[in-house]
C-alpha cells in the first residue's frame, strides 16, 4: 500500500463514518424535534455541565457565532438558558435546563440502547480492535496537523 492508497482509504472512511453516524443518530434527533447538531450541543451540556459558547464551539468544532445562533433556538425551546457573565458581558454561559437534561438523557438513553444491540453482535476484541484503529488514526491526523 502506498500513500495514495492510505489517503484514498481515509477519506472513504471518516466519509462512511460519518454518513453512518447522520443515518444511526438522525432518527432520534427527529423523533424530538433536533438536528443533529442541536443534539451534539445538548449532549456536550449533557457530558459537561455550564460552558461558554466559545468551549462548546470548539466542542462541536464549529464557528462560535453558529454556535450561537444554534443556542438562541434551543433556548427559545426551553432546553438550555444563556447568561452573560457579570465580570465580562462578552462571555455567554451556557447550561441545560430541567427539560433539556430530560431531552438529552432520552436521547442518551436511545443512543446506548442502539450501541447495546450492536456490542452483543461483536465481541470484545472486535470492540478493541476498532478503538486501537480509531486511536491511531486520531494519532496520525494529530501528527499531520502538527508537521
Amino acid at each position: 500500500m502506498d500513500i495514495n492508497d492510505l489517503k484514498e482509504i481515509i477519506w472513504t472512511y471518516v466519509r462512511n463514518i460519518t454518513d453512518n453516524i447522520n443515518l444511526a443518530i438522525t432518527p432520534i434527533c427527529d423523533k424530538h424535534g433536533l438536528t443533529l447538531l442541536q443534539t451534539r450541543i445538548l449532549m456536550v451540556l449533557l457530558k459537561n455541565g455550564k460552558c461558554t459558547i466559545g468551549e462548546l464551539a470548539d466542542e462541536v468544532n464549529m464557528a462560535g457565532t453558529n454556535i450561537s445562533t444554534m443556542c438562541k433556538k434551543l433556548d427559545r425551546r426551553g432546553l438550555i438558558t444563556r447568561k452573560r457573565e457579570v465580570r465580562d458581558e462578552r462571555v455567554v454561559k451556557v447550561t441545560l435546563t430541567e427539560k433539556g437534561k430530560e431531552v438529552a438523557n432520552l436521547i442518551n438513553q436511545e443512543i446506548d440502547e442502539k450501541i447495546k444491540v450492536v456490542l452483543n453482535e461483536e465481541n470484545q476484541d472486535t470492540m478493541e480492535v476498532i478503538i486501537r484503529g480509531l486511536t491511531k488514526l486520531r494519532d496520525l491526523l494529530f501528527k499531520m496537523r502538527e508537521s
